[in-house]
């Protein structure tokens, strides 16, 4: 059987070189520069796995007491299944879950305590019913909104004192996300792995059962686009207090 720390450092590759789309599509579809976009509509197999101090944090943090969830499947898949942790990973490709399934089997990784989902996120989670997680891992589609939706379904799914990990925080359609968990009261940051993936732990019981008025990143934040837009907000409150 292959060890953690084999896992850690072999970086298998199980990931096509696009993993948000499962079509066929042109390079010029892509807004990035023509040798990166070319590459990416060729679907060469790559490694797209977290670096290697998320997936120690992984394996010194889950156990096979541990009930867990990923968004996107590769390297820190395999960690989960060697911790032996409850675990579901989230993936449209079913080439990546043959990959990682032939990988686990030519080297000794029971995956017995992982399940694969065949599914897009934003059709599994709305109805995924699993509670008490001790550890969500998003590494899904990075595309707005995906993040936000991926977030949206787990984040009271994920018990008081549990982890959320984002991976790719320097994404645009992630650093939002950053931006509003780093200001409000029910997470707490804690790891920050090279600026890529940030660790949140969970110090609510829920997240999900408030008001704008009581999140200080929708309150608080100025909103550079609309000058002034505060200021109105406060004003028709203050119309609205003057009235009851």
């Amino acid at each position: 059987m292959i060890s953690l720390e084999q896992v850690i450092s072999a970086r298998p590759n199980f990931h096509a070189s696009e993993t948000e789309v499962q079509r066929s599509f042109k390079y010029t579809e892509s807004l990035l520069p023509e040798a990166y976009a070319r590459k990416l509509a060729a679907s060469e197999v790559t490694c797209y796995g977290i670096e290697e101090g998320v997936l120690r944090f992984l394996a010194e943090t889950v156990s096979d007491d541990s009930k867990t969830l990923e968004t996107g499947a590769g390297c820190s898949t395999l960690v989960f299944a060697i911790r032996r942790a409850k675990h579901t990973t989230i993936t449209p490709s079913d080439t990546e879950i043959r990959r990682i399934k032939e990988y686990a089997a030519d080297n000794g990784i029971d995956l017995n305590t992982v399940r694969f989902v065949l599914e897009p996120s934003e059709r599994y989670l709305p109805r995924y019913d699993e509670v008490g997680l001790d550890l969500v891992l998003l590494d899904g589609k990075h595309a707005f909104p995906w993040p936000m939706i991926d977030w949206f379904f787990t984040a009271d799914r994920l018990k008081r004192g549990g982890w959320m990990l984002l991976d790719d925080a320097q994404m645009r359609s992630v650093a939002i996300l950053v931006d509003f968990m780093s200001a409000d009261p029910a997470w707490e940051l804690v790891h920050n792995f090279s600026g890529k993936t940030l660790g949140f732990r969970k110090v609510r019981d829920n997240v999900l059962d408030v008001a704008w008025h009581m999140q200080p990143w929708t309150v608080k934040q100025p909103i550079a686009k609309y000058p002034g837009l505060h200021q109105r907000i406060w004003r028709r409150l203050g119309r609205l207090l003057r009235r009851s």
